[in-house]
């Protein structure tokens, strides 16, 4: 019978059974947008992995199968391109998936994405880079994380042989299972924290949506009381109508799912994609929604059944007024702390599905914790506010004096949703912050680094790409530096093994090498005079905790070289290494923070000191100095280094590091900019539901609006009271939720033993977040108002 009423019951019902399905369908699709990430996510690392060629099987022969592979990837803008060079052993060689012929010299085969990008007037510069290639087939979806990667393999004919930075592989595919980087426990825990912060709202939104018109249906029911329906028969009668709109709410999540997965398929997180087939959820969380959210619409049903007492005369609600308790309120908090606590003084590891499901529930406890304080909340403070104030405002708290179930449901998952996301952006702020400062200066804007870091660059070469990186367009000034290492030539009783590598017994004693001019120098010690042939020596000095220097020579810090001392030069080239002398003019001298990768460099010479003919493989770096008012600089420099060897790699400084940094605060951003997105999308979400909501209210009032505007009420009296009963629910709700989020926040902090650093700015976009919702509500439900506020109204039967 409820059913039939649900779909059945005229305009009034339709209308009411629309708005309980709206609601639940909008829930439902976000749930199962959440089911569809492990899949989706599981798919483009698989991919990745098909073709992988840094974990796949290795070959030191030559043959029909094996081909020779550099990796070349680069950057265009503010996008990332992935590049392979290739180049077959034989007439059979491996092919990556999608690619079903390697490309020869001067040939590549680009993603669609990357085609479309080249073609374009947007890829002017990037075609510079590829200047000469030509491209001869695309890459197949197999062969691609997402439709939008940028990814390219280029045939050449440079690469001849195994050697640092290039592999032989007999085929592509292969590495470790779990390819997905978010394995930091940090990042994890950030991860687990957010997915909670963002679906409890969501199934406190449910849960609220299987209320809307929920007056207007008791006093249905009460006119079935009327009739002999007895009260277990009511209760069965409105279970049955919720789980109709819930049943109906399902089709609609599901249709606005399937609508979505094109414009989802867009996203890219941690360099991964997803094509519109990827976005498919587990089919045992997709079951899981199926069950809850029909079986949670008739469990809400049964429960606010049991606060009302539904009679032949009428509804009755908490009469006498029953003052709310607070006592067990308090328990979801106690207990989500409960369960939190232990790991965060007991130095718990987050390791194991058992650690992460103890984080969830306290999480989640924590946050429904939120929600059960709110009406309290709510009850105590619109009871105590006093008659004064204008008109609107004493029609607003008269409203919500009479009811404040309906106005805390609606703005329940407002207040649940800011706080996870407080909660969030403290736990984040906390672990991108570094234990120790960074000894290297803030990057500056407006430099590069050129680095050659596997030898590509043959030392004669060495000045020429100077030559070309000084005329590049928007490059002021440029600083190169070769880069090796030195050591004690081995005695006569103790030799390099022959036929490999020199092992560490070889030579005990190594320096850091570094051969460049006296501008470059300058950037790396600490002179008042430098000249060709000059030669320093920079001692490692120990470091406090706060990254200042000591004075102290490092334990491991190689001796003072004397004057005279013969050194073996590029030990690690071969089995005989060159020999060089110290010259009789070596100074000892401080160093500076700087950008090149040998910043820590203990033996520093020009090249009137050490000839750098003698440096065998060194690698190249040169620090680019680039002209602020040409912000296309930096696809300049990294054309030219392209067109000198696709190896080079050409690293803006503000935006790829040099530093060393286990963190990788790019993954942080990356959380911290989704969670971020997905706070909007769910209080946009949750403010469709209080639009829905206030509508609701609306209709439900048209013959007291009716009576009003008969006596000559302002229409703007009105409406500023349907502002003040949105607005002061959720003002009280985001005061609430900012002290409960930084309460959750420190206590996650204390898992990860990280100081607090509140984003305020954050915070406050997200409460002006909030009030831009309440806002649009108030402006949407106008219309509304106004045609509700006619004489015609009082007409009754």
């Amino acid at each position: 019978m409820g059913v039939r009423f649900a779909v059945g019951g005229g305009r009034e019902g339709w209308i009411r059974t629309a708005l309980t399905a709206l609601g639940v369908g909008l829930g439902v699709a976000v749930l199962l947008t959440a089911a569809a990430v492990p899949h989706a996510v599981s798919t483009a690392v698989a991919r990745d992995q098909a073709r992988s060629d840094t974990f796949s099987p290795r070959s030191t022969a030559a043959t029909d199968r094996t081909l020779l592979v550099a990796q070349t990837d680069t950057a265009y803008r503010d996008r990332s391109v992935r590049g392979r060079l290739v180049r077959p052993d034989g007439d059979r060689p491996a092919t990556p998936p999608g690619v079903p012929r390697l490309p020869g010299p001067g040939e590549m085969v680009v993603s669609p994405a990357l085609a479309d990008l080249l073609a374009s007037s947007d890829g002017a510069d990037l075609r510079d880079r590829f200047r000469g290639v030509r491209t001869v087939g695309r890459i197949g979806a197999e062969g691609l994380t997402g439709p939008d990667e940028l990814a390219y393999y280029q045939g050449s004919d440079r690469l001849t042989g195994v050697r640092a930075g290039t592999t032989r592989i007999t085929s592509f595919g292969g590495g470790p299972e779990a390819a997905f980087p978010a394995t930091d426990p940090q990042l994890l825990l950030s991860v687990l924290v957010g997915s909670v912060a963002l679906l409890v709202p969501v199934a406190v939104f449910i849960a609220a949506a299987v209320r809307f018109g929920g007056e207007r249906r008791d006093r249905r029911l009460a006119a079935l009381r009327l009739v002999g329906t007895d009260r277990a028969t009511t209760r069965r009668i409105a279970a049955g109508e919720a789980l109709a709109g819930a049943l109906l709410g399902l089709l609609i999540g599901a249709a606005v799912f399937l609508a979505a997965r094109y414009p989802l398929s867009g996203i890219r997180v941690l360099d991964f994609g997803v094509f519109p087939s990827d976005v498919v959820p587990d089919w045992r969380l997709a079951a899981l929604v199926a069950l809850a959210v029909p079986a949670c619409s008739v469990g809400v049903a049964l429960l606010t059944m049991r606060r009302i007492t539904v009679e032949p005369l009428g509804v009755t609600r908490s009469a006498p007024p029953v003052r709310r308790r607070l006592w067990w309120r308090l328990l979801l908090p106690v207990a989500g702390a409960a369960l939190l606590w232990p790991m965060a003084v007991g130095g718990v590891a987050m390791v194991g599905v058992w650690a992460a499901a103890q984080v969830v529930a306290g999480t989640s406890l924590l946050l429904l914790g939120v929600a059960a304080l709110l009406p309290w909340l709510l009850d105590a403070v619109v009871s105590r506010l006093g008659a004064g104030g204008g008109p609107s405002w004493q029609l607003a708290v008269r409203r919500l004096q009479l009811s404040t179930t309906a106005a805390a449901r609606s703005v329940s998952g407002i207040t649940v949703a800011v706080a996870g996301v407080v909660a969030v952006q403290l736990l984040l702020a906390g672990v991108q912050t570094n234990e120790l400062p960074d000894p290297l200066p803030a990057p500056r804007e407006h430099q590069m680094v050129v680095a050659d870091r596997d030898g590509e660059l043959p030392v004669a070469g060495a000045p020429g790409m100077f030559e070309r990186l000084r005329e590049t367009r928007g490059v002021r000034s440029v600083y190169g530096a070769l880069l090796s290492y030195a050591g004690p030539l081995p005695s006569e009783g103790h030799r390099a093994p022959a036929g490999g590598a020199p092992d560490e017994e070889s030579y005990p004693v190594r320096y850091r090498l570094v051969v460049a001019d006296c501008d470059a120098l300058r950037q790396m010690v600490r002179t008042d005079r430098c000249v060709d042939g000059d030669t320093f020596y920079a001692p490692p000095k120990v470091s406090r905790e706060d990254g200042t220097e000591t004075g102290l020579l490092a334990a491991d810090a190689p001796p003072v070289p004397r004057p005279g001392t013969r050194l073996a030069v590029s030990p690690d080239a071969g089995n005989r290494p060159a020999a060089w002398t110290v010259p009789r003019t070596v100074r000892t001298v401080d160093t500076l923070p700087n950008f090149f990768s040998l910043h820590e460099a203990n033996l520093l010479a020009t090249p009137g000191a050490l000839d750098p003919a003698l440096l065998r493989s060194p690698s190249t770096e040169f620090e680019v100095h680039l002209d602020p008012d040409r912000p296309e600089a930096v696809e300049y420099v990294r054309n030219t280094a392209a067109q000198t060897d696709p190896r080079l790699q050409a690293m803006p400084l503000w935006d790829t590091s040099t530093r060393s940094s286990e963190r990788q605060p790019e993954l942080y951003d990356i959380v911290r900019a989704a969670l971020q997105a997905g706070a909007v999308g769910v209080l946009c979400l949750i403010g469709a539901g209080l639009l829905i909501s206030v509508l609701e209210q609306l209709r439900e009032r048209r013959l007291l609006l009716s009576a009003l505007d008969a006596f000559g009420t302002p229409r703007r009296t009105l409406g500023r009271s349907v502002l003040w009963q949105t607005a002061i629910p959720v003002v009280l709700g985001l005061a609430l939720a900012v002290g409960c989020g930084l309460s959750a926040g420190l206590l996650l902090l204390h898992l990860v033993h990280k100081p607090m650093l509140p984003d305020w700015p954050g915070i406050a976009a997200l409460a002006g977040t909030a009030g831009a919702v309440v806002l649009t509500v108030t402006a949407l439900s106008l219309p509304l108002l106004w045609r509700l506020m006619r004489p015609d109204g009082l007409r009754t039967e």
